[in-house]
């Protein structure tokens, strides 16, 4: 039995500011579709940014955006799959975060809500092409239940920010890091394990059937789920720590390289 769903984050994973998109990838993805599986992509990105990164890969099944809270088809925009916080929870963050005074950004739908536009967060707006909505207090339209929040700060204080809320809330909130500075919170049904898992049962497809291939802190779960978790090289410690194997890193199109390895021994598919 061959593995019949490959998932891939994007940043870190398959493109980087630095270098992006290759032809080897895109060749390879091709060439998984062309043996019978299916490809999505499983990111931190807002859906309407993580759907043009898939049209680059002419990915055509269910993609997972906003870290595993939201799934949708790329080419509609039909939304198959949410778990945005509730009221309840989305206040009980907000209440916990204010202490810190950091920036926190509030995602519904394609739009972003804040409580303080800073020069940061309208240079983020220009940079996502993304509308930016400010309130008075983000906690007064909390019922509109966010699809995640953000919160945005130096290196230190969100890694510090990020294990006080994981003490905190344990299992009533899922608290990632995307990048060293974004602290993500979301629905404890939220995450790109949750997302896949979804995923799977809609296609009849198993995890032990899934390959996941990741990078960032908000990888971890879903390479520890899938079938066989891929780090890419130059992963964060903790994704190395649990992968099932480590493949080169971006600038070698590592990904690329994995998902030939496994078409030359016929074991996607």
């Amino acid at each position: 039995m061959g593995y019949r769903l490959i998932a891939l984050d994007i940043d870190g994973t398959i493109r980087s500011d630095d270098y992006p998109l290759s032809d080897r990838t895109r060749e390879a993805v091709a060439g998984v579709r062309a043996a019978g599986a299916e490809v999505t992509v499983a990111t931190g990105r807002t859906f309407r940014s993580a759907a043009r990164a898939s049209a680059e890969l002419d990915i055509t099944a269910p993609i997972a955006s906003f870290q595993g809270a939201h799934v949708a088809d790329p080419a509609t925009g039909e939304v198959l799959w949410h778990r945005p916080l509730t009221a309840g929870q989305a206040v009980e963050a907000l209440d916990a975060l204010e202490p810190w005074g950091l920036e926190v950004l509030a995602y519904h739908g394609q739009e972003v809500y804040v409580d303080e536009l800073s020069p940061w967060v309208e240079g983020y707006g220009r940079r996502n092409d993304t509308r930016i909505n400010v309130v008075d207090d983000l906690r007064s339209v909390a019922d509109m239940e966010f699809t995640r929040l953000v919160v945005v700060g130096h290196d230190g204080k969100v890694q510090s920010l990020e294990t006080a809320l994981r003490e905190r809330f344990d299992s009533t909130l899922y608290v990632t890091r995307s990048l060293p500075h974004f602290c993500e919170i979301l629905h404890p049904d939220g995450g790109k394990d949750k997302a896949l898992s979804w995923l799977c049962g809609h296609l009849g497809i198993g995890p032990e059937e899934t390959v996941a291939f990741g990078n960032g802190y908000n990888d971890v779960q879903m390479l520890q789920w899938a079938g066989l978790g891929v780090a890419i090289g130059g992963a964060v410690p903790e994704v190395l720590a649990v992968a099932d194997r480590v493949a080169p890193p971006i600038e070698q199109d590592g990904a690329a390289q994995v998902l030939e390895e496994l078409l030359g021994h016929g074991l996607i598919g």
